[in-house]
């Protein structure tokens, strides 16, 4: 098989296959991945390739793996787009609106020619999440899959937002943390109250977990953290859900999403 060596910026890459005689340099490496507050493994500089045994090193479960650096910047990405990533992290009760309000928001960005995914807490179980449950460890795994993948998204250039319950502040914070630019992560507090949610109560859980069919309910037998300082709160006299779309759309724009 042939091999192609590509040059970009301080980087020489090979796409797999015999150099037989010629020299190229595989990527530098390093690693992403943080357990705790250690990071795992540091970034190396290139070297020529097949000149020393790749370094790999464990991460959570998985053993003997290693970043591998792209030659494509996450500026280059942006710069195709004409955007800028970021994860807008949607958080209330069930019912306050998270999903009606991201699809709008999405919708509005389309309209705009910007890239936007919506990365909506049911529709995730349909596939990424469908082997958890509703337990406080479920809940937590379940979050924690969403953040790494928004913060992928977001590494991609693309506007993504999440529509999830996310009860507790902890685990909200560590997507936060997670994210590779801290001013990735912003925010959205859907401040509707209760009262408010269970009468609309779009799926009849509110009904369901009155009448003890559901347990572990967010807002009536488990609790909700409310994030103490969001970069966004929405409230009920914000508007109907295409008026806190564009509240949204505004803050993107008023922040330098919308363009390189």
């Amino acid at each position: 098989m042939m091999m192609m060596a590509t040059k970009g910026e301080g980087f020489l890459g090979v796409c797999g296959g015999s150099l037989g005689g010629s020299q190229a340099y595989a990527p530098s490496c390093g690693v992403l991945e943080r357990f705790g507050s250690s990071l795992l493994a540091p970034r190396r500089e290139g070297r020529p390739f097949g000149s020393t045994k790749a370094e790999t090193y464990d991460v959570g479960s998985s053993s003997n793996i290693k970043w591998h650096e792209s030659p494509v910047t996450r500026d280059a990405r942006e710069k195709q787009l004409n955007q800028r990533g970021c994860v807008l992290w949607m958080t209330g009760l069930s019912g306050s609106g998270k999903s009606t309000v991201a699809f709008t928001l999405e919708h509005m960005l389309q309209e705009e020619g910007k890239l936007c995914y919506v990365l909506d807490g049911d529709n995730v179980r349909h596939g990424l999440c469908q082997d958890l449950g509703f337990t406080a460890q479920c809940r937590e795994e379940n979050i924690r899959r969403m953040g790494e993948v928004a913060n992928l998204m977001a590494n991609a250039g693309i506007i993504t937002v999440v529509s999830i319950i996310s009860p507790f502040a902890k685990d909200r914070n560590k997507v936060r943390e997670r994210m590779e630019n801290k001013s990735d992560f912003h925010e959205v507090y859907m401040k509707i109250p209760v009262s408010v949610c269970e009468e609309r109560d779009p799926k009849g859980l509110y009904k369901k977990a009155r009448a003890g069919k559901i347990k572990g309910f967010t807002g009536i037998d488990a609790p909700y953290e409310a994030p103490e300082n969001p970069e966004i709160t929405l409230e009920v006299n914000d508007g109907n859900a295409a008026e806190m779309a564009r509240e949204l759309l505004d803050y993107l724009r008023s922040h330098k999403f919308l363009e390189y």
